[in-house]
């Protein structure tokens, strides 16, 4: 259930950054009609959340046969780490203090999947199947975020958790995703700049717990404070047990048992 937490915590934070990338697509989707097509616009969507959700299976598979071979731990170590690191520097980006080590893939990458000649296509088309299939191709781009997520879900070590935690990342980058041609001319180049670096910092301090998590760090924090339970116990003596109780005898003898009259 954390790495679900997780997950939805990247999308839904880092999605500003979708904006530069998704976002343009969504906007071009949206400006080849007069008005915003919501019907297309949730099933372009909707398409981008199923290929999350078929990568997170995927992975999740991965993950469960790595777990069959052994020495899954040290594989979790690894992944968990790498997904952290993956967020830090993607928060660094999202706050301008980095560039982008995958723009130049992501627009290669464009190309390659055909996008633009799918938006094209999809102008003239009056039924969103054109759109789902463009929200299908974009689920496949180079980004950093869904790097980050897939590691996460092949740790999680399950099939089921790992296509969970998939589909909870694409519902977190859906808010901004829906309001990205709206939200661009709203915000002031100054706000803009200032809500990307606090988002980054959200995000790098997702990417640290993420890691101490990974390390096994906070569960030494969290049992630190359970060594004082075994003396406590120790300084409780059992009490020895007693023998029968005797009772005094006029003629000078300690008889055992009871008189009872």
């Amino acid at each position: 259930m954390e790495t679900i937490l997780i997950a939805f915590s990247v999308g839904f934070l880092g999605s500003m950054h979708c904006i530069g990338m998704c976002g343009g697509l969504v906007s071009a989707l949206s400006m080849t009609r007069p008005r915003v097509w919501w019907s297309g616009l949730s099933a372009y969507q909707f398409g981008r959340i199923i290929t999350y959700s078929i990568l997170g299976l995927i992975s999740g598979w991965i993950g469960t046969s790595l777990k069959q071979i052994g020495g899954f731990d040290q594989v979790q170590f690894v992944l968990t780490l790498l997904a952290g690191l993956i967020m830090i520097t993607f928060g660094l980006n999202l706050a301008g203090w980095m560039a982008d080590p995958l723009s130049r893939i992501s627009t290669r990458a464009i190309g390659g999947l055909g996008l633009v000649r799918r938006i094209k296509s999809a102008a003239s088309k009056s039924t969103p199947v054109s759109w789902f299939g463009i929200g299908l191709a974009n689920g496949l781009l180079p980004c950093g975020l869904v790097y980050a997520a897939i590691g996460l879900s092949i740790a999680s070590g399950g099939i089921a958790e790992a296509g969970l935690s998939m589909f909870a990342f694409g519902l977190g980058t859906i808010p901004a995703m829906m309001v990205a041609p709206a939200l661009v001319r709203i915000l002031a180049a100054k706000r803009r700049g200032l809500v990307m670096k606090v988002l980054g910092i959200i995000v790098i301090v997702l990417g640290l717990f993420t890691m101490i998590r990974g390390t096994g760090l906070m569960h030494l924090l969290h049992g630190s404070g359970a060594g004082h339970e075994p003396v406590a116990h120790q300084m409780q003596q059992p009490s020895k047990p007693q023998g029968p109780a005797m009772n005094y005898d006029p003629m000078g003898y300690d008889m055992p048992g009871s008189h009872q009259h």
